[in-house]
């Protein structure tokens, strides 16, 4: 936004050899402790084995995919979005050809199963990092490598980078940790409510990605805004781009509401599967416009730099409600899966609370992190 195209270029390079280095690690540690990790989630003998398997290839691609982030993160922050929707949806389709192919045979490969659906993943993410990297290289954008750019550290830029990453970065380690744990609380649930739950959680995940991509919008512009020192254009586009999320959402939670058993029915072909799934969905179209709320409003705090809040807000409405109160009613007072849904609702509405009232009180506009050298 302050038209500072070098910084921005530095920028990028230092967070592509920081992410890098952090795949290479994250690789390392989750090949070596697979089954353990596999275990801690709750997986039992019968299926230990192909889900180790499974975590370890799907593993073998954490580096690519922390590369492709880091790239995909640089070019939406300047605003270009449409070529990594591209190499995404690209990798996205060869993962759904790889699937086919690898799982079940076709084209004289040999039927590999789990496997080959972990290595249709690994593959396709391959083949997104083969075309970030392409983009990062080769095209003409404001933060691709040129020659003569060097790949040194920079301690003042990592200083900066590490002391927004490490918070956001916690928040996906909340975020994600409590995600297993919930799975952990569910394990004990009978296996037709635990299929259905899984259902429901999967459509709700289609749900979020029009959420994500406002949160993508949000940050984006808000940073530019700032970086043009127009506090009043980056409020005017937060809101724009916060009601057309809410918009979205209303038409999701429409959907959710009045077709939740054809959507169900979608994915599994048993009646008792589909009929207690479609009963959670209910429950997901409640949280529907939290989830718009918190994704948009934390993605507009990122991009003022307030990575704080975020963080916070993820770290006491997720372990309160979705871990805590979750356990304390599955585990201990049998209460079933429509109990944990509940539960993640709460978490939901709270977190978006919390985002909601903090940029309400307009902090960030006057935040002394906000130079434009920063920005």
């Amino acid at each position: 936004g302050a038209g500072k195209h070098d910084r921005a270029r530095d920028t990028s390079r230092q967070s592509l050899m920081l992410l890098s280095a952090a795949g290479i690690i994250l690789t390392a540690v989750c090949m070596a402790f697979a089954e353990p990790i596999i275990r801690f989630a709750g997986a039992k003998d019968e299926i230990l084995a192909p889900a180790v398997s499974y975590y370890r290839l799907i593993a073998a691609g954490f580096f690519f995919q922390s590369v492709t982030i880091s790239i995909t993160a640089a070019l939406r922050g300047v605003g270009i979005t449409k070529i990594p929707m591209v190499y995404n949806l690209t990798a996205a389709a060869i993962n759904v050809g790889l699937n086919y192919i690898l799982i079940y045979g076709k084209l004289g490969c040999p039927a590999m199963g789990i496997e080959g659906a972990a290595l249709a993943t690994t593959l396709s993410k391959i083949a997104a990092f083969l075309a970030a990297v392409c983009i990062m290289f080769f095209a003409k954008t404001p933060v691709s490598v040129r020659k003569g750019d060097s790949f040194k550290p920079d301690l003042p830029i990592l200083r900066r980078i590490l002391k927004i990453g490490i918070t956001s970065g916690m928040e996906q380690v909340i975020l994600q940790s409590g995600a297993v744990l919930s799975t952990k609380i569910l394990a004990v649930i009978p296996t037709v409510d635990f299929a259905a739950y899984q259902i429901a959680a999967n459509v709700e995940g289609i749900a979020w990605q029009p959420g994500g991509a406002c949160c993508t919008a949000a940050t984006t512009c808000m940073g530019q805004a700032l970086g043009e020192g127009r506090i009043d254009k980056a409020k005017a586009m937060t809101k724009m781009i916060y009601l057309t999320a809410l918009c979205i959402s209303a038409a999701v939670v429409l959907l959710f509401l009045f077709c939740a058993l054809p959507i169900a029915e979608i994915y599994t072909p048993d009646k008792a599967v589909a009929l207690t799934s479609s009963r959670i969905m209910l429950y997901c179209a409640i949280a529907i416009p939290g989830v718009s709320t918190h994704q948009t409003i934390a993605g507009a705090l990122r991009g003022a730099g307030d990575t704080r809040t975020p963080m916070l807000a993820s770290l006491c409405s997720l372990w309160i409600f979705r871990v805590a109160l979750s356990f304390l009613l599955v585990r201990i007072l049998n209460l079933g899966v429509i109990a944990m849904r509940i539960c993640v609702t709460l978490d939901q509405l709270v977190r978006a609370s919390i985002n909601l009232i903090r940029y309400c009180r307009g902090k960030w506009a006057v935040k002394p992190a906000l130079s434009a050298e920063e920005t």
